[in-house]
């Protein structure tokens, strides 16, 4: 009596599981003014104010939560097929795109925090679309493709002033341009996002290094993992396109990818060309675009130890990385 009572319980709670499962809640109110704020005390921006750190982070958490939510949703689709998720990150893109999220003011504090957070969740966004678009109704993908847009022609007029320094912050820019470009198919914007990456690749040099990253004092091998991570995302969005962008400039990519993961075993090379000692680097999400690119290295050997230290998991970057590159972005590898 004992077990078939505890097999009803259990059989009742998987049931209860997944009828929770499809139930997708509503999208939270789509934010279109972003007020955000820097939070680096020296000019090597190597140097964090906790307290600034921490404001900023309460101002941008629904911006975060939201992209969060739609990157862990479209992951069950892609890991499980969970269709109901699948939907429900599409329901919650289209909820933001009808409301023109994101398109409003950029308020800033003391800094231009609150563009870079736009480029951020937009290229975000644009992957956990990626993933699941299969799904939309016409409608939806019709909503969604003019938003993307919309963010990508925003997000690339702020770089129209000569005065802002094109680092790392134009290299994520591009991660939401090509997003956009490959849902929409549109050939100005793959244009768009070509003339970004080949910029982030002629800054590499020929040591590997990004001059304006190694700057950065003390994060200087942070920050070269944190300028790489969209130049491979580009790259990998441009094999949906059937183009091989890692062989741009004899395969110069390589340079900075194998930098970096040297750098992870042994940072005494940054340390000495930085003339600082480096903080002690421990890999976050960020470092996801190892998951892909030792599978296009021509020696992944070189990258297994920063492989180890994953799984990798990014909402920026559209969610689990490690799940990604064994599946595919759209999960047709």
């Amino acid at each position: 009596m004992q077990l078939a009572r505890l097999t009803f319980c259990l059989a009742a709670l998987a049931f209860s599981l997944d009828a929770l499962a499809m139930d997708c809640p509503s999208a939270p109110p789509a934010m279109r003014d972003i007020k955000a704020q820097g939070y680096y005390t020296d000019a090597a921006h190597s140097v964090i104010d906790e307290a600034k750190k921490r404001a900023n982070t309460e101002m941008t958490r629904p911006l975060d939560d939201y992209t969060k939510q739609v990157a862990d949703m479209s992951d069950r689709y892609l890991a499980k097929h969970d269709v109901s998720a699948g939907q429900c990150t599409i329901e919650w893109l289209s909820s933001w795109a009808r409301d023109g999220a994101m398109l409003g003011e950029m308020i800033h504090i003391n800094n231009d925090q609150s563009d870079y957070l736009r480029q951020w969740v937009a290229g975000g966004a644009g992957i956990a679309y990626l993933k699941t678009r299969e799904l939309a109704t016409a409608g939806q993908r019709a909503e969604i493709d003019a938003w993307l847009e919309k963010l990508a022609t925003a997000n690339m007029a702020y770089w129209d002033n000569p005065k802002k320094t094109r680092n790392n912050h134009y290299y994520w820019t591009g991660v939401g341009v090509m997003a956009a470009a490959v849902a929409t198919g549109d050939p100005a914007l793959l244009d768009t996002a070509r003339g970004v990456y080949e910029k982030g690749i002629n800054d590499i040099e020929d040591d590997g290094s990004l001059p304006m990253e190694m700057k950065r004092g003390k994060r200087a091998l942070h920050y070269h993992n944190y300028a790489l991570a969209p130049l491979v995302l580009m790259a990998e969005m441009a094999r949906l396109k059937g183009e091989d962008w890692y062989a741009y400039k004899d395969h110069r990519i390589n340079r900075l990818a194998e930098l970096v993961a040297s750098g992870y075993r042994d940072d005494s090379w940054f340390a000495a060309q930085s003339g600082v000692k480096q903080e002690k680097w421990k890999p976050d999400g960020e470092a996801g675009w190892v998951e892909f690119y030792r599978l296009r290295a021509v020696h992944p050997e070189l990258f297994e130890p920063l492989h180890d230290a994953g799984p990798f998991r990014e909402p920026r970057m559209g969610g689990n990385l490690t799940l990604m590159a064994q599946v595919g972005i759209t999960g047709s590898k």
